[in-house]
C-alpha cells in the first residue's frame, strides 16, 4: 500500500514538473533571447547566450519610446486602481446594508455586469466618447476600466463584508461614529487582503490590456502594450529589441504578483468561501 502511494505521488510529481516546464519554456526562451545580439538569436534560437548583450534593452527603450509608454500606462493603471477600489467598496458597502429586494437587485446588476463582453459595446462606447469629447484622453480609459473592474470588485467585497460582524458597526455607532467614519475607519481596514488582491488584479488587467487603448488613445498617449505592437509593425526584423522590450514590460507585473501572491490567494479564497 505504501509502495503504491509512493509510486502514485512520484507520477503526479513528474506530470506536474513536465507541465511546469512546458508552461515556463516560452518565458525562458523570451528571456535568453532578449540578451542575444540579432545574429546570435537568428543563428540558434535555443542556445544559451554567449554573453549578456545589454544594448538590446538600451536600444529598445530609445526606439520604442519606452519611458513615455510606461508613463501612459502608469497614469491609466494607477488612476483605474484608485477609482475602481473606491467605487467597488462604497457600492458593495451600500448594497450590503440595503435590505430587501432592492439590495439583491443592485447586487445582481453588478454581478451580471461581469458577463458583458467588451467587443459587443466597443463601437457604442467610441461614439459616446466622441460625443463627450473624451476621445484620446486618459480619463476616458480610467472611467471605462473602472466601470468594468468594479463589477468584480463589488462581487468580491460583498462576499467578504458578509463575514464582518455587524456588532462592530453598532459599537462604532454607539461611540459616535458616523456612517462614513464607520465605513472607512472600522470596516475598510478589515478588508486589507481583499483590497490588495483586487488592486493587484486591477493592475494586471489594466496594464496588460491592448484593445481598449488601441481604440481610444492617439499615438502620443499609447500604452506600453500598444507601443510594443506598433514597434513590431514598423521595425521589421528587430526581434532582439522586441524581445528586450517584452521583458521590460513583464518585469513590473511579475514583481507585483510575487510580492502580493499570498494576499491574492488569501483574499480571493476568503471572499469566495464567506460569500
Amino acid at each position: 500500500m505504501k509502495k503504491k502511494r509512493i509510486e502514485h505521488n512520484a507520477i503526479i510529481t513528474v506530470v506536474f514538473l513536465a507541465l511546469g516546464i512546458i508552461f515556463c519554456s516560452p518565458f525562458l526562451l523570451l528571456l535568453i533571447n532578449a540578451f542575444k545580439p540579432y545574429n546570435d538569436m537568428v543563428s540558434n534560437f535555443l542556445a544559451w547566450p554567449k554573453s549578456f548583450y545589454l544594448d538590446n534593452f538600451v536600444n529598445a527603450v530609445v526606439q520604442m519610446h519606452f519611458l513615455r509608454a510606461v508613463g501612459n500606462s502608469a497614469i491609466i493603471t494607477i488612476g483605474t486602481m484608485a477609482v475602481a477600489t473606491i467605487i467597488s467598496f462604497t457600492a458593495s458597502y451600500g448594497i450590503y446594508h440595503i435590505q430587501g429586494k432592492l439590495g439583491r437587485l443592485l447586487y445582481l446588476f453588478f454581478t451580471l455586469g461581469q458577463i458583458i463582453p467588451f467587443h459587443s459595446i466597443m463601437i457604442a462606447l467610441s461614439v459616446q466618447l466622441n460625443k463627450l469629447g473624451l476621445n484620446n484622453k486618459y480619463i476616458a480609459l480610467i472611467i471605462l476600466y473602472s466601470g468594468f473592474h468594479c463589477c468584480f470588485g463589488v462581487f468580491t467585497y460583498y462576499g467578504f463584508l458578509k463575514s464582518i460582524p455587524k456588532e462592530l458597526e453598532e459599537a462604532a455607532e454607539i461611540d459616535g461614529c458616523s456612517v462614513l467614519k464607520s465605513m472607512t475607519l472600522v470596516v475598510f481596514p478589515l478588508l486589507k487582503s481583499t483590497t490588495i488582491t483586487l488592486n493587484v488584479l486591477f493592475f494586471l488587467w489594466t496594464w496588460n490590456d491592448f484593445l481598449m487603448p488601441s481604440l481610444y488613445l492617439g499615438k502620443n498617449k499609447k500604452t506600453l502594450t500598444v507601443m510594443i505592437y506598433m514597434f513590431k509593425s514598423t521595425s521589421g526584423s528587430k526581434w532582439n529589441l522586441l524581445l528586450a522590450g517584452l521583458v521590460l514590460a513583464i518585469v513590473p507585473v511579475v514583481v507585483i504578483y510575487v510580492i502580493a501572491q499570498k494576499y491574492i490567494t488569501e483574499g480571493l479564497t476568503a471572499g469566495a468561501v464567506k460569500g
